[in-house]
């Protein structure tokens, strides 16, 4: 038997159930309609049941033996809108646990290890005095139970479909191969029979090319299912309401960029919850509903994703973060002071800053607001937020929808070609020798009556310097809030292409992002822009 295949189809099997388990728990914590709550504590009880039978076919008896306990608790409410509200708390911890359980049968194959303390809390449940088993519900009509048809589908994973595009890399380089001997072919005859042949192999390559993308993307919707069971229970845990929104759910993107957005946006959730939204008994001397409101949206435009995070709550006390970050020598006083509001939120991306004094199990979990931002950034993409006191607070994330093909500029320096995104650039400039200015070592460059830092990217990438007299070009790039200079030799295209990982012996160089792909099917180094700007902010 081929247990590696059976192992794979129970993960991704079971990890759909507890998505679905997932909702079921938001509908109960929202207090929806009594149909859609009985429908739920359903749900519950058959994704509980599927995932104890497959657990066992495969002998990962610590999942099943939770499943099973889990199993027996729900089944007397089937068919019942609510369940106890200790039990509520239970399901949370009960649904973490097995995420986590098939997490380690994901990662490792082995059965994880068996979690006493909540088999120990369901027995307890179950011992005698529990609820009896209530009358079964009127029937519903087969119609009324019946979900909607859904597209067919497969599930392909990443690293199959980054094999597929190296393919297609290789392939666009064997075609640049047949072009240069179609130039130089003997006779028109053959020289037409080339063309015709590279016609239609062009056309096949672009249409692999668009069927291998869109095996990359899905939609945001794998990225927001779990969110709101996870700001249910913290929610829960800290005495507070919450009502979670969703919408641009069916928005799609890279699966890649998703991935690298779940840890970011779970931290951002989680701060929203525990240092934005006040307890029901403050928000109603406030004059808010005391449920608090955590609205998740997605859109994308011109090959950009954006992602935004907004809540209800109380809002970044500035005052709090300007005097954090002058004590933390991040800004000088008699600057600070002229600063406005927008300016000064920023601050919340540097490490060391929070206004809480307390670090509680919540905030002290999981990544720091740096991190989300340098994440952000790695994948080409920027963080903004706005507060208003009282009113709350919104981050908003915007990042390239897609990875694998990136719009890029390509450059020449030191008579070689590399690339950098497009995204950060604000403009390209003629910049004369006579208008550089040098202090310390440093050259800068007056734009807007603001000087802007020049960096001499050929000096930075150890490559040979432009003859003297040459006068080249000056890319403006903005990233992580700061304004910088690229001296390049020239500009040479703006393009869509395909980019690869940097072989793993040059991955630790920096400030090398990636391989990308030019249409003669060249690889040049696409270089990371954060890495560049690191060293002047």
């Amino acid at each position: 038997m081929n247990l590696e295949k059976y192992r794979r189809l129970f993960v991704d099997e079971a990890t759909d159930h507890l998505v679905e388990m997932s909702r079921a728990l938001t509908v109960l914590a929202e207090g929806r309609r009594a149909g859609e709550r009985a429908e739920a504590v359903d749900t519950l009880f058959r994704m509980t049941h599927s995932i104890k039978g497959m657990a066992a076919s495969l002998d990962y008896d610590s999942v099943s033996l939770l499943a099973h306990r889990l199993e027996d608790w729900l089944e007397p409410f089937r068919g019942e809108p609510s369940l106890p509200r200790a039990g509520l708390g239970l399901l949370y911890e009960a649904v973490r646990a097995l995420e986590e359980m098939v997490a380690v049968v994901d990662e490792t194959g082995a059965t994880p290890p068996a979690r006493e303390d909540l088999l120990a809390r369901l027995a307890e449940l179950l011992m005698p005095g529990a609820p009896e088993r209530p009358s079964p519900p009127p029937e519903r009509a087969a119609s009324d139970l019946a979900p909607p048809p859904l597209p067919r589908s497969v599930r392909v994973r990443t690293e199959a479909i980054d094999r597929f595009l190296a393919g297609v890399g290789e392939l666009v380089q064997r075609q640049s191969c047949l072009e240069a001997l179609h130039r130089s072919a003997p006779s028109w005859e053959l020289h037409r029979e080339f063309g015709e042949a590279l016609d239609g192999m062009a056309r096949v390559f672009r249409a692999l090319r668009r069927d291998v993308l869109d095996i990359r993307v899905t939609a945001v919707r794998r990225l927001f299912e779990r969110l709101p069971r996870v700001a249910g229970e913290l929610a829960q845990n800290l005495g507070k309401r919450v009502r979670v929104e969703l919408t641009g759910e069916e928005v799609e993107a890279d699966r890649a960029v998703l991935d690298h957005l779940d840890e970011p946006l779970l931290h951002l959730l989680r701060n929203a919850v525990d240092h934005g939204l006040e307890l029901p008994e403050e928000r109603e001397e406030a004059s808010k509903n005391p449920v608090g409101r955590i609205r998740l949206s997605a859109s994308s435009a011109a090959g950009r994703l954006r992602v935004r995070l907004e809540e209800d709550g109380r809002g970044i006390d500035v005052e709090a973060v300007r005097r954090r970050a002058i004590e933390r020598g991040l800004l000088l006083e008699e600057v600070a002071e002229d600063l406005p509001p927008e300016r000064i939120f920023e601050f919340i991306f540097e490490p060391g800053i929070s206004t809480r004094e307390e670090v509680t199990e919540v905030s002290g979990r999981g990544v720091g607001l740096d991190a989300v931002k340098r994440t952000i950034e790695e994948l080409g993409g920027s963080v903004r937020v706005q507060s208003e006191p009282g009113c709350g607070t919104a981050f908003e994330i915007e990042l390239p929808s897609m990875v694998a093909l990136q719009r890029v500029l390509v450059l020449e320096v030191g008579g070689e070609r590399v690339a950098i995104p497009v995204a950060p650039i604000e403009s390209v400039l003629a910049v004369e020798e006579g208008h550089i200015e040098r202090a310390g070592g440093d050259a800068f460059f007056d734009y807007k009556d603001e000087p802007i830092p020049l960096l001499d990217l050929a000096e930075r990438l150890l490559l040979a310097p432009p003859p003297p007299g040459h006068q080249g070009n000056v890319v403006l790039l903005e990233a992580r809030g700061f304004r910088l200079g690229l001296r390049v030799d020239r500009v040479l295209s703006d393009l869509e292409v395909f980019v690869r990982e940097v072989p793993p012996a040059l991955s630790r160089i920096k400030p090398l992002g990636g391989v990308a792909i030019l249409p003669d099917g060249v690889p040049v180094f696409l270089l990371e822009v954060g890495s560049l700007v690191e060293d002047f902010v």
